[in-house]
């Protein structure tokens, strides 16, 4: 990937593969954000996220003020090119001008069997260049106010249009949502990286199946929940279980999760509602979460955070002709 620089301490990092390829750009410095990350690092924890196992190359040709030539675009292309890379994400482009020149080494990448996924501007603009060429995968997103699926894809232009451009910082042990086409394309190089070669199916297989949907959360209000918090005790996490839920017990997440143990404990109601805002904290439970909604098919469950990729989501589907449900991908 092409990208700016970054140092990559968060704990998330700590056990991905994440190689720089300095070259002509080595030392190249970076701006971290008031999250405390850069953009880079934002790109490759999403891509991480969808495909824990995959191998990142990072060309850092991003400065510090956000801004590349198009020189260093055509020359990191290249680059990756030489690295026999399987997959080019882009979350950059020129929305200027057209240059011949990144439309030919994107040709070159793409006959050598290299996909490009590319983001589009986040501002207006008439075309974003690679993200416009019909051979790339472009990425953008727009803002329905009640948008129903997570996202579509528009095969003239071979594009994947995400309904809504806020995703989960979850992952990185911020539970807010972040704006930007750069992080929806993250996710679809993210969850295209899980496929070798069968690119358009992957995307065909998400699209068309349930989990495109967003959980009907206003459904929630006519069914009893269990529900299981790491925050009991705050006011907003209070209202937001009396606005949004009928929750009939509340245990804190600990403590619940043991009460599961005892069928007994559950069986009454008909969701297991898990708001848990500590990634790092609940990661340790999601074999867990997994194997008590195989046993259990009458229990619905849902999570407020996005716990698990579309992968992970898609196999426990296939397995069991069910979902676990949540709020966002």
């Amino acid at each position: 990937m092409l990208d700016s620089n970054g140092s990559f301490d968060n704990p998330f990092f700590q056990d991905k593969k994440i190689i720089k390829i300095d070259c002509k750009w080595k030392d190249q410095e970076y701006s971290k954000d008031a999250f405390g990350f850069t953009h880079a690092e934002y790109v490759c924890s999403f891509i991480l996220k969808e495909n824990p196992e995959a191998e990142i190359v990072l060309v850092p040709i991003v400065r510090k003020n956000k801004k590349s030539t198009v020189l260093d675009m055509i020359e990191g292309i290249e680059t990756l090119i030489e690295e026999q890379v399987d997959i080019i994400n882009l979350s950059m482009g020129d929305e200027y001008k057209y240059h011949k020149e990144i439309e030919e080494v994107c040709r070159v990448a793409t006959e050598k069997g290299i996909l490009i996924v590319a983001a589009y501007s986040n501002q207006k603009a008439e075309a974003t260049y690679p993200a416009s060429f019909p051979f790339v995968i472009g990425v953008r997103c727009l803002d329905m106010d009640e948008p129903v699926q997570v996202l579509e894809y528009d095969g003239k232009k071979n594009d994947v249009i995400f309904s809504c451009r806020l995703f989960f910082l979850y992952h990185l042990g911020i539970p807010v949502l972040h704006p930007g086409n750069s992080l929806a394309c993250a996710v679809v190089t993210g969850y295209l990286s899980n496929y070798k070669k069968q690119y358009q199916q992957a995307i065909s297989q998400f699209t068309h199946n349930t989990l495109n949907n967003y959980y009907p959360y206003q459904t929630l209000k006519q069914k009893q929940c269990y529900f299981l918090t790491n925050r009991m005790e705050e006011p907003l996490e209070q209202r937001f279980m009396r606005e949004v839920t009928r929750t009939e017990q509340c245990d804190t997440f600990e403590s619940g999760m043991e009460k599961l143990r005892n069928i007994k404990t559950v069986e009454q109601y008909s969701v297991l509602f898990i708001d848990h805002n500590n990634y790092q904290e609940i990661c340790k439970y999601k074999e867990y979460i997994r194997e008590y909604a195989m046993k259990h098919p009458e229990i619905e469950i849902v999570l407020r955070y996005p716990l698990f990729n579309m992968i992970e989501r898609l196999n426990f589907q296939e397995k069991t002709n069910r979902n676990l449900n949540q709020f966002t991908v």
